[in-house]
């Protein structure tokens, strides 16, 4: 038997980790990134105990590891065993050998309307609407703070939409609008439309557009994007 701890909420439900020794879990720098702000950046670890046990160690997190409501130091990774990481909340399920290689296989929504998109042939531009839909220079998107921090994100042509339930560029901020911004390509510079007015903000003001300088910060919730040109 091959045990898996599986996502029962969130922005990652449904995600399955084969449970191993060593492993980690946590916000940011961890083997398996949890999608939650009340998660540490490095969370809990996966450890084997005197009997020979799976369990999962807090590693002095500020929210812990909890079950049934109840702070513990460690859990015991047993099928069946519910427990929470943050806001998250996780079940152990243990599976056959033979169906362990595809039980991992996350299967959302959003995977399967990428996979129908990625079928779909779009028509070839002409060179006039390419170099019209082009960054130049590029843009990079840095996450310099919130649950998305060291996150880099290049972009070399527009427009680019980004929010909470965007499959273009996803905000993973809790606080974060479902329609954040737009970016659109500019003479040699992009340009920034807030479509959330009051929850998003340049340079700590409130705007509706203006043309992205480098350095800009855009900032919404716990989250601070800063604007690189390449």
């Amino acid at each position: 038997m091959v045990t898996f701890i599986e996502i029962l909420d969130g922005p990652n439900e449904g995600s399955r980790f084969k449970v191993e020794d060593g492993i980690t879990l946590g916000r940011s720098k961890a083997d398996i990134i949890i999608k939650d702000p009340k998660v540490s950046g490095t969370h809990a670890q996966i450890s084997i105990d005197g009997k020979g046990q799976f369990v999962l160690m807090d590693l002095d997190s500020s929210n812990g590891i909890h079950i049934s409501g109840r702070r513990v130091k460690k859990v015991a990774l047993l099928p069946g065993v519910i427990f929470e990481v943050g806001r998250t909340q996780f079940k152990v399920i243990s599976v056959e050998e033979e169906i362990a290689i595809d039980f991992s296989r996350l299967v959302t929504w959003r995977n399967i309307l990428k996979d129908k998109l990625s079928e779909v042939t779009p028509p070839e531009p002409s060179e006039q609407s390419l170099a019209l839909q082009r960054f130049s220079p590029a843009l990079k998107l840095t996450f310099t703070q919130g649950i998305q921090t060291d996150e880099e994100i290049i972009l070399g042509y527009g427009p680019r939409k980004a929010g909470s339930e965007s499959l273009d560029i996803e905000l993973h901020d809790e606080d974060a609008p479902k329609e954040a911004f737009e970016l659109h390509p500019g003479p040699g510079m992009v340009q920034l439309k807030i479509k959330a007015p009051g929850r998003v903000t340049l340079n700590n003001k409130s705007i509706d557009a203006e043309m992205l300088k480098d350095g800009d910060l855009i900032s919404f919730g716990n989250t601070l994007i800063k604007v690189t040109y390449l």
